[in-house]
This record gives C-alpha cells, sequence and structure tokens, in this order.
C-alpha cells in the first residue's frame, strides 16, 4: 500500500497539521453570505452541471484520508459549550462606571461553539493557509469521486470548515462574516471563490449546495458546516472522518434543532433557522410537512411538544454575529483586574471573555440541576466520540450517507 502524505507545521500553536493519504494515487492534474437575515428562499443554482464532476461515482478506492493534525489544531482552537438549556442568556451588565456593553451580547451566545480567533497569530494564520493549501492539492491530485461516499462527504465537510477558519481568521476583527467581501471580485463571504478543484472555482455556498446537498440524501448532512457564527450548527473540537461522519451529525442534529437558535415557538408561530431556508431546494419540498418531521426526529420531549403546537412555521431572525470569545472585537480593556459588576477578570483574561467564561459557569450549574451533566463536570461540555462508538443519536435516520442519491 503507497502512502502519500503532506505535512504543514501549525509552529505558533505548538501542533502539527497534515493528511495522510493511505492507497493508490491517481495522475495529478493541474489546477490553478451564509444568506443574509432579508435573503429569500435559495433556488437551485443554474448551470450546475459544471459541479457534476464532484458527484460520487461507484466506489473502486479504498484510500483514507487521515486528518489527526486538523484533530490537533481544531483542539488547540474550538470550545464547545454543550447542549441548549433552552433559555435565553440576559443582556449583560455594563462596565461598571460606563453604560458600554463589549463582548457577546446574543440571546444565544452560550450555545454551540466558540473558536479562540483573537488568539491566533500571524504565524498560525500563514500555516492554516498552507493546511488549506494541503487539502485542495490533494483533491486535484486523487479522484474523490470513487472513494467511499463517506469518505468524500467527511472531505467536503473539512475542506468548508478549514475555509470558513481561514478566511475569518485572516480578517479578524470582523462581527459579521457573512458581510465580509472576498476575491477580487469582492464577493459575499458564501459565494467568493475561495478554491479551484479539477479546474472548477469554488465558493462554500458551492460546496454545501451544488455538491453535499445536491448528491446526499439525508437532510442531517446539513449539520456538518461550520458558518463561523452563532446561529449556525456547532463545530466539534476533532475533524469529522468517514468512521465519525454519522455520529457527528446525528449530534449535531440533535444539539441544533433542540437549541434556540435552531427552533423555539413564540406566541403566534414556530421560529425555525433560515438554514433550514437554504436546505429547502434539497430536502423539504413538501414545506413544512418535510421540515417538521425532520425536526421531530432529533426533537426532545417537551421540544416535541412545542413543535405540535398549531402555529405557523416563519423563518426566524439569524445570529450572524461571529463565533469568537469577543463579539467580533479586540478587547478595548486593559488586561488588568477589572469589575463588570459582580464578575472579576482575572489579570491577563480580558474581562469580555471572564463574563462569558461566568455565564458558562452558571449554565453548567443549570445543566447539573438538571441531569444534562455529571456532577463535577467542567463549565465547557464536550461530545465525545470514539472509534467503537454506536450511532446512538441515529435509530430514526433519514437516508444513507453511504448510498447513492436517487435521481428525480
Amino acid at each position: 500500500m503507497s502512502i502519500y502524505q503532506v505535512k504543514s507545521r501549525w509552529v505558533s500553536a505548538g501542533v502539527a497539521l497534515g493528511i495522510a493519504f493511505y492507497g493508490h494515487i491517481s495522475n495529478a492534474q493541474s489546477s490553478n453570505q451564509i444568506m443574509s437575515q432579508q435573503q429569500s428562499v435559495h433556488t437551485i443554482q443554474q448551470g450546475s452541471t459544471v459541479y457534476d464532476i464532484f458527484s460520487p461515482q461507484m466506489q473502486t478506492g479504498k484510500a483514507v484520508l487521515d486528518y489527526q493534525l486538523w484533530d490537533a489544531a481544531l483542539q488547540s482552537v474550538v470550545l464547545r459549550l454543550g447542549d441548549s438549556i433552552r433559555r435565553r442568556a440576559r443582556r449583560p451588565s455594563a462596565i461598571v462606571g460606563t453604560r458600554f456593553v463589549s463582548g457577546h451580547k446574543s440571546a444565544y451566545r452560550l450555545e454551540g461553539s466558540r473558536v479562540t480567533f483573537s488568539y491566533m497569530d500571524a504565524e498560525f494564520k500563514r500555516e492554516l493557509s498552507a493546511y488549506r493549501a494541503d487539502l485542495v492539492r490533494i483533491a486535484n491530485q486523487i479522484d474523490l469521486t470513487h472513494l467511499a461516499k463517506k469518505e468524500q462527504l467527511a472531505f467536503w465537510y473539512n475542506l468548508h470548515n478549514v475555509l470558513v477558519i481561514e478566511n475569518i481568521a485572516l480578517n479578524y476583527p470582523i462581527k459579521k462574516p457573512a458581510k465580509l467581501l472576498l476575491g477580487a471580485n469582492k464577493q459575499l463571504f458564501h459565494d467568493a471563490k475561495l478554491v479551484t478543484i479539477k479546474g472548477v472555482p469554488l465558493s462554500l455556498r458551492n460546496i454545501r449546495e451544488n455538491i453535499v446537498y445536491k448528491n446526499w440524501d439525508s437532510p442531517k448532512v446539513i449539520y456538518g458546516f461550520f458558518y463561523g457564527n452563532i446561529g449556525g450548527p456547532a463545530l466539534q473540537n476533532y475533524a469529522i472522518t468517514s468512521k465519525n461522519v454519522d455520529t457527528v451529525l446525528s449530534m449535531h442534529g440533535r444539539e441544533f434543532v433542540n437549541s434556540l437558535r435552531g427552533f423555539h415557538a413564540e406566541r403566534n408561530s414556530l421560529n425555525v433557522s433560515v438554514l433550514y431556508e437554504e436546505a429547502r431546494p434539497y430536502f423539504f419540498k413538501n414545506w413544512p410537512i418535510d421540515l417538521k418531521k425532520h425536526l421531530e426526529k432529533y426533537a426532545t420531549p417537551d421540544v416535541t411538544e412545542e413543535l405540535q403546537q398549531d402555529k405557523p412555521i416563519v423563518i426566524d431572525g439569524f445570529d450572524d454575529i461571529v463565533a469568537d470569545l469577543l463579539g467580533g472585537s479586540m478587547p478595548i480593556t486593559s488586561y488588568v483586574s477589572r469589575s463588570t459588576n459582580d464578575i472579576i477578570a482575572p489579570i491577563g483574561v480580558p474581562p469580555e471573555i471572564a463574563r462569558l467564561m461566568n455565564e458558562l459557569h452558571d449554565k453548567a450549574v443549570v445543566m447539573r440541576r438538571r441531569g444534562m451533566v455529571n456532577r463535577g463536570g467542567t463549565v465547557i461540555i464536550e461530545d465525545i466520540y470514539t472509534d467503537d462508538d454506536e450511532d446512538e443519536y441515529d435509530e430514526n435516520a433519514e437516508g444513507s450517507l453511504a448510498a447513492p442519491k436517487p435521481e428525480e
């Protein structure tokens, strides 16, 4: 068995990143916004046949892509905040002596994941770009479409999420990633052509819709994409692989559906995330019946009760603030002990981050009281995957991640 390995050093993080490709190498080929709140239902892009080159084919290769080094990088920069307690976070208090509130203010700020963009230095960002280049180079050297379908899916998730983190990091501080203008044509974040594979320029939206949504029939594929903001699905602190992709998607689906940013009932409506509107042409054509069936597969009993209320489905306002520790800005306060009402920031810790950590501690207390975590657990609650885990959240899975999508 031949081994093709590409490595880049992530010097500032103290870890190495790389990809190991096990199997036969094909001849190298040359290659040179999530939606804003106001965006209407996104239709399938015209001329999408250019993306047919990425449609999965009959498996002829047994290659496995190894993301161990991306694993290590994610462990160093991703904080998972645990399951939602379905309680909106209160508006934080102003710094003593002022009316100014810095840091995250979102009602959903205690859900999902956070990436430590404010701690990434120039060397870290350079090596992040080098790792993305390695992913693209491998995709241009091998024929992904003949690998196992789960292997392909894991690759697209990791490439998408590397691109999201890289481009936010390179433009940080930024409050709303979806409004970033990238590339020579200054296109919005999710529509800018960020990489070229097999001669086809690809945007984040192309990867999601024209490759994954188009070729996989299970709606749970929605949950593997990190959008870089508070409103989207969580990001695990380890890479997605062909071995864990089913479990990760089911965990993310459960977390997102049962969070306020995924679904909640208002007095006169049932509010759902705009992500479901983006995926509607692919998975929820019989709207809203198909959507409600999907949500009920992951909903807890109390959320199921809300879903069964006789109210219309409406698209909720999307929280597009960056999923960092500071709300999209560098700390404006000095790194000395400062007080924000009863919150004391230790020396060396920005008070904005200290406040967030205090709020997460309070959330953990609520979770322990409800039996959601073991007593003595940490404030940051992680979903742990092991190689021999069964897909415990996937008893009623929709579609198969391994089977071809049926022709319409």
